[in-house]
This record gives C-alpha cells, structure tokens and sequence, in this order.
C-alpha cells in the first residue's frame, strides 16, 4: 500500500472545516456527538466559538479536542491530521524540523505537536472498535480509507478516560 504525497495530503484537508469534519466521523462512529463527560448522544450544537456542543444531561460544554491528545492546543485541525498523518506513515518518525518546514509553524511547536503524538503512539495496544492494533514497524491492516484511517486510535473513546496533557 502506497503513502500519500504531501500534495495530496494537502488536498484530501483543504480548509479547517474539512478537516474537522474528517475527524469527528472519526471520533463519534455513529455521527452523533457524544458527551464525554456522561458518555450520552443528548447533545445540543450551539454557537459558542470554542465549545459547538453542550450536554442536555450534565450540561456541560465540549468540543471535538476535550480528552484527546488535541486538548489545550491552538493549532488547527487540519494541522493536527496533516501531522497525524505524517508521523503515522513514517516508519521512523518524522524530525520537528520537517513537521515544522511541512505545517508552517515554529520548530518548538512542530517538536511540542510531535511529543504529544509519539506519546500517543507509546501508550502500546489500543482498541480500533473491537480488535487490537499494535503500533510498531509492522503497519496495521489497510482500510477502505487508507493510511490516515490511523488516526482512529489517537482519538478513539478508550482514551477518553484518562486526559492528555501538557
């Protein structure tokens, strides 16, 4: 199986709503927002910048980055699968200096956005929606999407349990 160029990275994230929306039919498999506070899908959108969503149960605001490794972080997320995606398809990782040449950022938060992935990637087996995918030099098994299908255990609600930070 073939990795993406660059270019074609680019244009699967045009603008930062696409790339959201990529993310959360990742996030919320069924389609529906799910609170991740009381873990139901009696969710309200609302026009609040920052927080689209509130719970109608524990009424509290979230987003799509609340208890994912995107949690704190000002970047976009289209910068966010851009770089998932580069480091998920280098077998050897990618330098801060490329992620930084790549996204257009600083060296410093190209090496802060790399951290948080790779501690991602340390944290060993995590559940894909039922079987077990180890992260090593082995790749994991295609998917109807592709390479980038690889974001699933980044963000998937077996994390959602423990906060990342930092």
């Amino acid at each position: 199986m073939k990795g993406l160029t660059s270019e074609a990275i680019f244009q699967m994230f045009p603008d930062d709503k696409t790339a959201r929306a990529w993310l959360a039919s990742v996030r919320w498999l069924e389609g529906l927002p799910m609170c991740p506070y009381c873990r139901v899908q009696n969710v309200a959108e609302i026009t609040h910048p920052t927080m689209p969503y509130r719970c109608r149960d524990c009424r509290k605001m979230f987003s799509l980055r609340i208890n994912t490794l995107m949690q704190s972080s000002k970047f976009s997320y289209r910068k966010w699968a851009i770089a998932i995606y580069l480091m998920a398809t280098n077998l050897k990782g990618i330098s801060s200096m490329k992620l930084h040449r790549e996204l257009g950022i600083t060296q410093k938060s190209a090496w802060h956005l790399a951290h948080r992935i790779r501690r991602t990637f340390d944290q060993g087996n995590i559940k894909i929606g039922g079987p077990i995918v180890e992260f090593d030099e082995s790749p994991a098994p295609p998917t109807a999407a592709g390479n980038l299908r690889l974001v699933l255990f980044l963000i998937d609600p077996v994390l959602l349990t423990r906060p990342l930070t930092a």
